[in-house]
């Protein structure tokens, strides 16, 4: 696991707006960096909903993180899976930290999966290797699947960010996205 500045890596809790109450958080991580400690303190200290779901690795990666938080879910996912939510569960953030090989085996699938869980207004962001030169296909497939507001952050030396918001009535219902 890739130890991150934390300094830095708080910096990615600012896409999560401090004005609404009881927010929903959802993770999709293979354990790669340590992003996931900084989201479940920020979380439980704000008392959202932090649903870490581990792929491509077991649940004791994350193992460390305490129990007591109400708000806290951790399972494993299967990227095949037909949805990623459960009881038709609305986000109103998303955050992806998957190695490049896990993120581009099916990206499209995976953004329509999305597209369905997110409220509207909801962020989505991707935190990729830079090495790995993912920020323009990333920026191409949230294009064509209706995501507006797309944004490469600087923030690591090692990871690109790039995010996205999900806005309602803009041509994803019409071509039936």
């Amino acid at each position: 696991m890739r130890r991150l500045d934390p300094s830095r890596t708080r910096m990615l809790t600012h896409l999560v707006s401090p004005h609404y109450p009881s927010q929903q958080i959802l993770h999709l991580s293979d354990a790669t960096t340590d992003i996931h400690e900084t989201l479940f303190a920020f979380t439980r200290e704000k008392g959202f909903e932090y649903d870490l779901k581990a792929v491509a690795c077991d649940v004791e990666a994350f193992a460390a993180l305490e129990e007591n938080h109400e708000g806290f879910r951790l399972e494993t996912l299967d990227l095949e899976r037909r949805q990623y939510n459960k009881h038709g569960k609305k986000y109103d953030n998303i955050y992806v930290t998957l190695s490049p090989a896990l993120l581009t085996e099916d990206l499209e699938t995976m953004l329509k999966k999305f597209y369905r869980i997110m409220k509207n207004g909801a962020i989505l962001a991707f935190v990729v290797e830079k090495e790995a030169g993912l920020t323009p296909l990333l920026t191409q497939k949230l294009e064509e699947g209706y995501f507006v507001a797309i944004n490469p952050i600087d923030i690591f030396d090692d990871y690109d960010v790039v995010t996205c918001k999900k806005l309602h009535g803009w041509g994803a219902y019409q071509v039936g996205f």
